[in-house]
């Protein structure tokens, strides 16, 4: 039974019953309970299904003490009071929330009837537009995280917290669109919250592809796809979508596509397991100017990370260029500092690549340069950095090491990864490069020392023909000793 009408005082009204008056109503179905004692009332009013109070009573006193024991708890039940009183009780009682006052002695069932089906109304009203302003409080909230903070993500929680109280939902959860290992788009939680009465187990956040697995059903994914909002009480859909929603505990639900640029970036659902939610037209158009605003802040936050991508790499490789590799230094040198190691910075330049750009042409030329950026990148660990810093010149971070062998073996990986042939169409092409490194702190603290230190050694190898060389000084004799 999803619906209680609570009955307070006497159920006898002279010599007719109240129980077969509201009988006679023809009310929705709905579970009456009686509690000849007000105050013994005081546990039953908590129940959530409560959608109708009715007091016959005699002892104003008890029920305005009542009353006011009732402000901010069901605050939008409807209340009846049958009994006669003056005017100064009467404006004291609708001060109170109660909607209609009626006089025993001249009570009919028609008139209880309309009493009911207009206090219900007027309360229907009242609780649609306190739920309107709500949710649009949430959605100005919304718009304040999402369009003036690009760490939108840190706050998400909170948003998604203010949209759930204000519209009652029990659990309120945003998706976002990932590709997941056979390449294909699935809908991955990326934050829920919980109502205190729901039990949080229910929402499964350690599943990210809970939305997949759950309720979703291809139709429905379709559907978001196209853009389009999904709304309405469990009961009003499919047997097959109504036994899927039911495993959830849901009674009713709303979700709305969030769109980035034109495209569907996730959607956002508001869940309803308490007690049947009617969404108006009011409410659902909030909610698509919320799912609008998350789309325009998750867009703002996109252009702002393309911008940051497009000024720190290399435009033809996607490798780190200068900029960035001058940041990653500074973290290499503090993470240095704290493990007490050291790190290395190896040069690396293409051995006579002119001679492929003036044989081949440019476009060419630039389809090798990918390649080599590709197989430098696989071959250094994911803890160093490879960067772009000129045509066919390259630097690469090699953190985290012991000394002077390492940083031999290093190099030796990366010019390991340039001595297959590399094919682009039908041409067939070598290509050798000739490296230099030098090593923190041993030659410098500072990147232009340790660059400049790297050139040097780069030329001593291209000069002796020797591939790879590390820096030394004219004094020292080894190259490879600690």
């Amino acid at each position: 039974m999803d619906r209680t009408i609570l009955l307070l005082g006497q159920e006898k009204l002279g010599k007719r019953s109240l129980s077969k008056i509201i009988s006679a109503c023809h009310l929705p179905e709905s579970m009456l309970v009686n509690h000849s004692l007000i105050k013994g009332a005081k546990d039953a009013i908590t129940d959530p299904n409560i959608w109708l109070i009715i007091i016959n009573a005699t002892d104003t006193r008890k029920i305005k003490k009542f009353l006011q024991s009732l402000q901010g708890q069901n605050a939008l039940v409807p209340i009846i009071v049958i009994q006669k009183v003056d005017q100064a009780d009467l404006e004291v009682l609708i001060s109170l929330g109660v909607c209609d006052v009626i006089d025993p002695e001249i009570i009919t069932e028609t008139m209880l009837m309309q009493a009911i089906l207009s206090a219900i109304e007027r309360k229907r009203i009242e609780t649609d537009l306190i739920s309107r302003d709500a949710i649009m409080e949430a959605v100005n909230h919304a718009a304040e995280v999402f369009l003036l903070h690009l760490d939108w993500e840190t706050r998400i929680n909170e948003v998604l917290k203010h949209f759930g109280q204000a519209s009652k939902a029990d659990r309120v959860c945003i998706y976002r669109y990932k590709l997941n290992g056979d390449e294909k788009t699935i809908p991955v939680l990326q934050a829920g919250w919980c109502s205190r009465e729901q039990v949080k187990t229910d929402l499964v956040y350690e599943d990210d592809q809970c939305a997949q697995q759950g309720y979703l059903s291809d139709r429905w994914l379709e559907i978001i796809d196209r853009g389009e909002i999904i709304y309405g009480r469990t009961l009003d859909f499919s047997r097959e979508d109504q036994s899927a929603l039911l495993k959830k505990q849901i009674q009713s639900i709303i979700i709305i596509p969030i769109l980035s640029d034109h495209i569907v970036w996730g959607f956002i659902t508001l869940e309803h397991c308490r007690r049947e939610k009617q969404w108006t037209e009011q409410e659902v158009d909030a909610l698509r100017t919320a799912a609008r605003i998350f789309g325009a802040g998750i867009s703002r936050v996109d252009a702002e990370t393309r911008l940051t991508h497009l000024a720190t790499h290399d435009f033809l490789t996607n490798l780190p260029n200068r900029m960035l590799l001058e940041d990653r230094f500074e973290q290499a040198v503090a993470r240095a500092e704290r493990s007490k190691k050291k790190f290395g910075v190896v040069a690396l330049d293409l051995d006579k690549f002119k001679q492929i750009n003036d044989t081949y042409g440019h476009p060419f030329g630039d389809q090798v340069l990918i390649e080599i950026a590709w197989r430098l990148s696989e071959a250094i660990r994911t803890s160093d950095t490879c960067a772009r810093v000129g045509g066919d010149e390259f630097t690469v971070l090699a953190e985290g090491i012991n000394g002077k062998r390492d940083l031999m073996r290093v190099m030796e990986k990366l010019s390991q990864a340039l001595s297959e042939p590399i094919r682009i169409d039908t041409k067939v092409v070598n290509v050798t490069a000739s490296l230099g490194a030098s090593l923190f702190p041993n030659h410098g603290k500072e990147i232009e020392e340790l660059m400049k230190a790297a050139d040097i050694a780069l030329y001593q190898a291209k000069d002796k023909y020797a591939g790879y060389r590390i820096y030394a000084s004219e004094k020292q004799i080894s190259l490879i000793e600690e």
